[in-house]
This record gives C-alpha cells, sequence and structure tokens, in this order.
C-alpha cells in the first residue's frame, strides 16, 4: 500500500461525490441567511453570528464527510484486504488523517469565503478571521476523525457511529452546560470539563475564539488520538 495513493484517491473521491457539495452548500446557506437578516431586516448580529451559523451545519457535516473516508471501507468489508500487513494498517490510517485534515481544510475555506463576501456584502471588519478559521476546522476535524476512528477500530456499526457523532457534537454540549448551570459539579470538576475538547470544541468552532491553552490541549489530543488509534488498530483482528 503507498500512502500517497490513497490520500490521492479519497481526494479524488471527496471531489467527485455529489455529498461534498451538498454538504458546503447546506453550511453555507443559514450564513448568508444571518447576513441578509443584518442587512435588510436590521437583525442585530455581527460577523461571529455568522460563522456561528456556519457552523451549525458545518461542524457536524465536516465530521460526516471524513468519517466517510473509512467507514465506506467498513461498509464494503474490504479492510481484511487492506489489512493484510499491520504496516499497511499504519499507511492507512496517517492517510485518512491526511484526508480528514483536508476536509478540514475545505470546510475552513469555505467559512474563510463566506467571511470575505460578508464583509463585502455588509461592509463590516471581520477581525481578521481567515486564517482561524481554517486552522480551527482542520483541528475540528482531525480531533473528531481520530476519536471516532480510534471507536470504529473495535466497534464497526457504521450507523451507531455517525449517530453518536452527531450528538457529540450538537446535543453533548448542550447537556454538559446545563450540568454546570445546576451546579451538579464541584468547581474543579467544572474547570476539568471546560478544558475538555468534547466540551470547548463544538462550543467555540462557530466564534472561533479558542485560547492559547485550549489550542494546545486540542494539539496534544489529537496526538494522543494517533497513537491509541494506531496502538488499537495493530491489535485488532480483520
Amino acid at each position: 500500500m503507498i500512502t500517497s495513493k490513497l490520500v490521492w484517491f479519497d481526494i479524488k473521491k471527496l471531489h467527485v461525490s455529489w455529498f461534498t457539495y451538498l454538504s458546503l452548500l447546506l453550511s453555507v446557506v443559514p450564513a448568508y441567511g444571518i447576513a441578509y437578516a443584518i442587512k435588510n431586516l436590521n437583525g442585530p448580529f455581527n460577523i461571529y453570528h455568522i460563522t456561528s451559523f456556519y457552523a451549525l451545519l458545518g461542524s457536524i457535516l465536516c465530521v460526516i464527510l471524513s468519517m466517510r473516508l473509512f467507514t465506506d471501507d467498513i461498509h464494503n468489508e474490504i479492510l481484511t484486504l487492506l489489512f493484510n500487513k499491520k504496516e499497511n494498517r499504519k499507511k492507512y490510517l496517517f492517510a485518512k488523517f491526511i484526508g480528514a485534515i483536508y476536509v478540514g481544510f475545505l470546510f475552513g475555506i469555505t467559512c474563510t469565503l463566506v467571511i470575505i463576501s460578508s464583509e463585502q456584502y455588509l461592509k463590516i471588519n471581520a477581525d481578521n478571521l481567515y486564517l482561524k478559521s481554517i486552522i480551527n476546522y482542520i483541528l475540528f476535524t482531525s480531533f473528531y476523525v481520530l476519536l471516532f476512528f480510534y471507536f470504529s477500530t473495535f466497534y464497526r456499526k457504521v450507523t451507531v457511529l455517525f449517530v453518536i457523532a452527531v450528538l457529540s457534537i450538537s446535543f453533548l454540549p448542550n447537556l454538559i452546560m446545563t450540568a454546570i448551570d445546576s451546579k451538579m459539579f464541584p468547581d474543579i470538576v467544572v474547570k476539568i470539563i471546560e478544558y475538555t475538547p468534547l466540551y470547548f470544541l463544538p462550543i467555540k468552532i462557530g466564534s472561533h475564539n479558542f485560547t492559547s491553552m485550549e489550542y494546545i490541549i486540542t494539539l496534544l489530543s489529537i496526538v494522543f488520538l494517533f497513537f491509541i488509534s494506531t496502538y488499537s488498530i495493530l491489535r485488532q483482528d480483520y
């Protein structure tokens, strides 16, 4: 198995898939809806509302699109052929990780284009969100794809994986926030939860206001998930 060929195959697969373009379109529609409301309906919104509404679907769809790079192989039951050598398993994981970075880059670039066009349309300042959008979507996508790749090494029900992924992005942070507001946890536990990527990534991907500590935690989490995924994929029987 040649890693570069697998990466190139995934990239071509993304660009010929109608789901890729539909996902990007569905992500920009809410954002432009808010931009229209600001311009024509005197809506009390700003550029951060636009990026947040982009993330409303964009944060979920970028993960789903990236997960399909390996869940399609699970569904089609071709992993046995691909994983005939342990070295191939490492190359496969690395290729899917690069694919996830590419998907994050696509959604980050699209978010940046939404920001630029909204700036021109509304005559407002985007506060230098261009580069942040690209970096944040790459980190966001990489984290969740590695997390669910790890889960897929020992649980291969594709539909369930997608459902859990959607709920972990759209529902889990709100559930945790409700628990925090209800004073269920002591302060030290709340502080730990607030610095957990599963909590802060979905909440802040819309506003892009990550702290330096949150960037460090996310990067370390991605490295950790990559290593435990490598360990798990080498030990599983396919």
